[in-house]
């Protein structure tokens, strides 16, 4: 009989069935006492760096909790020790995270007393770092009234930030003890670092014997708690417009996740006394609790995913209908572009300011009857385009600009993307360059506006410019291409329907046209050639031809009795800044030759290429008899190629355009024969070469729908070129 009474604290806590049928129910008077404790003080607590680190704790100890959530392990670990921020993010809520750490072994110690009188086997119990275990209290705390008191401890966060903080709290003080003991002892070492960063890690101790029925319940539980939290967090970090209306869903999804979150909470509060219930005793009580927990919260799991679907449901059909609405607005006729820059511009939450660098503020409606550009790009947006838009519009407003304009930057940001500190700090590093203004909030951008962007507009990542006249009216969609190819003088050309506009009357294949004009560097090599300089422009990453040729073309020009001077210079390659950065260190410490040492001024060369080529496709018919479309071709060709490629340049007109080898090849002829003429040597070894010279391919950035690969050839081929896919990481680039 005594032996009898000495088991039953053994059983730990029955969860009673009171608590399961007030769970049930909204309205009972459980859930009234759970939703009056929250009292929120409007502090912003991100917890996502902390998901992030339970994540990895959990990945390693037990990957079938978070399995497919990340496919690289390494990944977590990789940017938990790359972001300082993370750290002191972490600091902040240690104090909190010790509170709920307290308030859990306070609950366990209280029911465990009378395990302890009872078992004389157990000898430990599980003391969370820097706390002391002084309770000598016997019976057993209510489970509800833990949770009470874990909500009021926690009753001015908000509701995601409750369940997260009580999540972490239990898996550095339980949860890693339990999880280490089911797993290898290989992955300690990852799980330390993780523990680590909650500042709570304490010297790990042994435990006696699970069994695999306890084990399993328990990992089925976590895995429950780990999916809720993760799915309270997102419906609480909908945007703030979508969480305020009292409209169906989100009324009916923000009501519930209250419920959501006590079963989080309760499900901690039972896994951390099961967990450290070590004394080997009667499982059945456990068991049954730990199952009928997990098939509450695959429920509660369930309610949330719909709430989550009907709210994307919801906001395609508002994104719907506004759509068609901004597709209106832009077909109709304005006596003005506020109406048109209003539906566009301003932002979710109603504010009608645009913001530029300094924190300057300008109200929208200074921009009314002015021309307007609206650049679209991401975050990735380089230096190197915002340079070249940016001389543009300064010149726009100096004395000799022909027209005045104003540009708006609207950051194209996904909407399945969060919004966090991080991308904020990139948001202002990139408006502190633009000397214009942008939409001060990414964030609040209107969906239907980043939908009308990417279907009428048709971004795909790349910068574009989109212009506005006084009335609202949308100008070209080619209007970056144009203002590349002629400046600022397309302006006249951005509103006529026909693409043959942006090119002047008879305009033939020039160094003028191929170098532009809005660059100092291109004016250089202008004024060299007027001096009867020939000029040789070459490209490419093969350092070694590099080498070689530059060398070369030095050699032939000191055997040229005639004074013949020759300028080698460097213009780099499409799309590979990062190795055209490292190049041309190397030509400049060896002194191989002239460089544009400017990646914007290498980048604007190659991007208006690419314009011009662009703006043929959609002119030309006929194109084997358009000698400007056959050179940019051949020459975008050449550049992609292994051995890199030269343009020998006399005059304006004059031009030999010859790949790599067959450059270096005829520079060495040139050497051999002495002629007296270097340029019509070169450009009749140059011509004799390519007729027998194989097809070639291009590489060009962005995918660009008016691009058929029928009519592309280079060097007098007559084959169509096959268009196909090249994806390049940023790494690459």
């Amino acid at each position: 009989m005594a032996s009898n009474s000495m088991q039953t604290p053994a059983m730990i806590q029955v969860i009673p069935n009171e608590l399961w049928v007030s769970l049930e129910s909204n309205d009972s008077t459980m859930m009234k006492a759970v939703r009056a404790s929250h009292a929120p003080d409007g502090r912003k607590v991100d917890v996502k760096p902390m998901l992030r680190i339970i994540d990895n704790i959990l990945l390693r100890a037990a990957p079938a909790i978070v399995e497919g959530t990340y496919e690289d392990k390494g990944l977590l670990d990789e940017e938990i020790s790359s972001r300082s921020d993370v750290d002191a993010k972490l600091k902040t809520l240690a104090s909190i995270i010790k509170k709920v750490s307290s308030e859990l072994f306070s609950h366990n110690n209280l029911i465990l007393s009378g395990t302890f009188k009872a078992n004389s086997n157990v000898n430990q119990t599980i003391i969370p770092y820097g706390m002391d275990c002084k309770c000598t209290c016997s019976g057993g705390r209510d489970v509800h009234a833990t949770i009470m008191m874990l909500l009021n401890t926690l009753s001015s966060y908000s509701w995601d930030a409750k369940v997260v903080l009580t999540v972490a709290a239990f898996i550095v003080n339980y949860g890693h003890e339990f999880l280490l003991f089911t797993s290898s002892e290989a992955n300690n070492s990852a799980l330390a670092q993780s523990l680590a960063f909650l500042k709570q890690l304490r010297d790990i101790t042994d435990h006696a014997k699970f069994s695999k029925a306890k084990i399993d319940a328990i990992t089925k539980l976590i895995k429950g708690i780990m999916a809720v939290t993760k799915y309270i967090v997102e419906l609480h970090n909908l945007p703030p417009e979508s969480l305020a209306t009292d409209e169906a869903p989100m009324s009916n999804a923000m009501a519930y996740i209250p419920k959501a979150a006590y079963w989080t909470m309760l499900s901690v509060v039972i896994c951390a006394s099961y967990i450290a219930s070590v004394s080997g005793s009667e499982e059945t009580t456990e068991l049954l609790d730990l199952s009928r927990l997990a098939s509450e919260g695959s429920k509660i799991l369930v309610i949330l995913k719909s709430y989550k679907t009907i709210y994307k449901e919801y906001e395609d059909e508002k994104c719907k209908t506004a759509y068609w609405d901004l597709v209106k607005t832009f077909s109709s006729t304005h006596s003005d572009n506020m109406t048109v820059l209003k539906t566009l511009v301003v932002a979710k939450d109603g504010k009608q300011h645009l913001v530029g660098h300094a924190s300057k503020r300008i109200h929208i409606e200074e921009l009314r009857g002015k021309h307007v550009f609206l650049l679209a790009s991401g975050l990735d947006i380089s230096k190197e385009e915002i340079d070249i838009v940016s001389k543009l519009y300064q010149e726009s407003k100096s004395k000799l600009g022909e027209v005045q304009y104003e540009v708006v930057w609207i950051p194209v940001v996904e909407k399945t993307i969060s919004w966090d500190q991080e991308k904020q700090q990139k948001f202002e590093q990139i408006l502190a360059m633009m000397p214009w203004y942008a939409m001060p909030e990414p964030s609040k951008i209107k969906a239907e506006v980043i939908k009308y962007i990417k279907n009428e507009w048709r971004f795909e990542n790349k910068m574009t410019l989109i212009p506005l006249d006084r009335q609202g009216k949308v100008g070209s969609l080619n209007a970056l291409d144009m203002l590349l190819i002629r400046g600022n003088k397309a302006f006249s050309s951005l509103y006529n329907e026909k693409v043959e506009s942006i090119w002047e009357a008879q305009q033939t294949w020039t160094l003028e046209l191929l170098l532009g004009g809005i660059d100092n560097n291109f004016s250089l090599v202008l004024d060299w050639t007027k001096q009867g300089t020939i000029v040789c422009l070459y490209g490419g990453e093969d350092i070694e031809w590099i080498r070689e040729f530059t060398k070369a073309t030095k050699d032939a020009v000191k055997n040229i009795s005639s004074g013949t001077r020759v300028e080698l210079v460097y213009v780099g390659k499409n799309n590979a800044i990062k190795e055209v950065e490292n190049i041309i260190k190397i030509i400049e410490e060896e002194n191989l030759s002239r460089c544009w040492n400017d990646l914007s001024s290498i980048w604007f060369f190659w991007t208006r290429l690419e314009s011009m080529l662009y703006l043929k496709m959609q002119q030309c018919k006929n194109l084997k008899n358009d000698r400007i479309m056959q050179e940019v071709t051949t020459l975008l060709s050449y550049d992609d190629s292994d051995r890199g490629w030269a343009l020998f340049c006399k005059g304006s007109s004059e031009m030999a355009l010859a790949q790599g080898d067959v450059a270096l090849k005829s520079i060495k002829e040139f050497s051999e024969r002495k002629d007296a003429d270097l340029f019509q040597a070169l450009s009749n070894y140059i011509k004799k070469s390519q007729k027998i010279q194989r097809c070639s391919r291009i590489i060009l950035s962005g995918d660009r729908q008016e691009i058929q690969s029928k009519k592309l050839s280079s060097d007098g081929c007559e084959c169509s070129m096959e268009k196909c896919f090249v994806y390049r990481s940023c790494a690459d680039k």
